[in-house]
């Protein structure tokens, strides 16, 4: 066989093929988007704050006073509470 019969028909047979798989792929059922289950429902929720009873305690456990203290604080040392 000559190089000039050989190449064309390769070419030819390339070509339909991807022609077929192209085909084949356009023909096939479309993606479908569906919702997930739960995507009406609301994405936060507002929560109900209760103040608690008794002195509220911080990170650290110690009482969080309810007021700022009277009298002036210096050098940034604590107030003295209660004198």
């Amino acid at each position: 066989m000559n190089t000039r019969l050989i190449r064309p028909a390769g070419r030819l047979l390339a070509g339909l093929t991807l022609l077929g798989a192209l085909t084949a792929c356009a023909a096939g059922d479309g993606i479908r988007a569906v919702n997930a289950p739960g995507a009406y429902e609301p994405l936060a929720v507002v929560a109900v704050v209760e103040p608690e009873d008794g002195p509220r305690v911080n990170q650290w456990g110690g009482i969080v006073p309810d007021a700022k203290p009277v009298t002036p604080v210096d050098n940034g040392a604590l107030a003295e509470i209660g004198s």
